[in-house]
């Protein structure tokens, strides 16, 4: 099943009501990350810069750090619109599937480092766990709407 389609207007998203109710769990999902304090995503999300150097890590938090939450939040909020919308079919913008896309990616990173996936890597087969099969789910989906945008932009140049 395609669940994006490249079309003139942008990309069309047509997803079953089941991934609609998961994928509607991504936004508290990434905006609860770091609220614990010993919570593995945020290093995962918010990586120090400067390894060797704290002063310098600090000086970019500090200068960027406010921006970047801000375009997490903006991303989090399109998605959830957007998401929102495609119970019937929604059309996504360039912006819009970009903010997909991070937002997807990020869910990922979210999901594999609390369930230790960076370590181990993930399983061959069929996942037997839930947390695993949405994170197998969510690079799908990212795939399949690379694909898409790619394949408009082909039928744009």
């Amino acid at each position: 099943m395609t669940r994006f389609s490249a079309g003139r207007d942008g990309i069309e998203a047509r997803l079953p009501a089941g991934e609609i109710a998961v994928l509607s769990r991504l936004v508290p999902l990434l905006g609860a990350v770091g609220i614990d304090a010993d919570d593995p995503a945020r290093s995962r999300l918010e990586p120090t810069v400067y390894e060797d150097d704290p002063a310098a890590s600090r000086e970019f938090n500090r200068l960027v750090g406010a921006e970047l939450g801000d375009a997490r939040a903006e991303d989090r909020e399109r998605f959830a619109m957007t998401l929102a919308d495609a119970t019937s079919g929604v059309v996504l913008s360039g912006a819009d599937a970009a903010a997909w896309l991070r937002v997807l990616g990020a869910a990922r990173i979210v999901l594999a480092s609390r369930n230790g996936l960076f370590d181990d890597g993930l399983p061959e087969g069929i996942p037997t766990d839930p947390e695993t099969a949405l994170v197998m789910l969510l690079g799908y989906l990212q795939e399949e709407l690379v694909e898409e945008m790619l394949a408009s932009m082909e039928d744009r140049g």
